[in-house]
């Protein structure tokens, strides 16, 4: 462990990403976001790319006629809707796209009060487990997300704190939840970089990273069709060959048999 960050109580999760994100957060998860900055100092890049990643995706899917997106593990907003240019976060992507609806879910009630808070928008944001599909239909439904409307599902990270029976769980129930010709688009650490050690030191929470062929073969064995990637996250929209230096991945499935 660094000098900067021994005897540090752990942080959460939503707090070192806030951080990341260039919002105020800990003083322990501002140390560790110092530490993970020196190892990987790309950092700041990688952790906003996976927000812009969201919006590239809304965007790449939405002619398809995909008006409702469910971000599930959503962790922090990137930043308050009033203080940027344009569009930061789900909700907001959503919203320039015309889509009806947006849901936040996650199991950290500080993410839920703060994403709660934003500018009003139609959606909302609910506590809920992802790995608890009772907790997650119910948060579902208090966002209104229509079970019988195609739906982008936004798994951002969240399945690198999951086991491979947890990931596979989720990713086998949530097509129970939305209609047919759905998408699931999942962001994921492998295990190339040193983000998940630096993350599990930073959270007390076990981050696996995946590589892209178990990233697939969770998605096939929960009868997802793959429809683009694993692609380096910071490539996104465009289809790019993950090679040694690539920190996250991310790759988009369908469910429903292939388009």
């Amino acid at each position: 462990m660094s000098a900067h960050t021994r005897g540090l109580d752990t942080c959460s999760v939503a707090e070192l990403q806030a951080v990341l994100l260039g919002a105020s957060s800990t003083p322990q998860a501002e140390a560790y976001a110092r530490v993970v900055h020196q190892a990987v100092p790309q950092a700041w890049e990688l952790t906003h790319a996976g927000r812009d990643w969201i919006g590239a995706i809304l965007t790449q899917l939405r002619p398809w006629g995909l008006d409702q997106v469910v971000d599930a593990g959503c962790g922090m907003a990137r930043r308050p809707a009033s203080t940027a240019q344009g569009p930061v976060d789900t909700h907001e992507y959503a919203a320039a796209l015309g889509m009806c609806r947006c849901a936040y879910l996650d199991a950290d009630p500080a993410v839920v009060d703060q994403r709660g808070g934003l500018s009003p928008y139609r959606g909302g944001a609910a506590l809920a487990d992802i790995t608890n599909p009772d907790q997650v239909r119910a948060g579902l439904g208090a966002c209104g997300i229509d079970p019988k409307k195609p739906t982008v599902l936004v798994l951002g990270w969240v399945l690198a704190m999951l086991d491979d029976d947890q990931a596979l769980d989720v990713l086998s129930f949530l097509p129970s939840l939305v209609a047919p010709d759905s998408y699931v688009a999942v962001s994921h650490v492998t295990g190339w970089g040193p983000w998940s050690v630096l993350m599990t030191r930073a959270t007390a929470t076990l981050v696996r990273p995946r590589s892209a062929q178990d990233l697939l073969g969770l998605m096939a064995r929960a009868g997802m069709v793959p429809h683009q990637g694993p692609t380096p996250v910071t490539a996104c929209p465009t289809p790019a060959c993950p090679t040694p230096g690539t920190d996250v991945l991310c790759a988009l499935a369908r469910i429903g048999g292939p388009q």
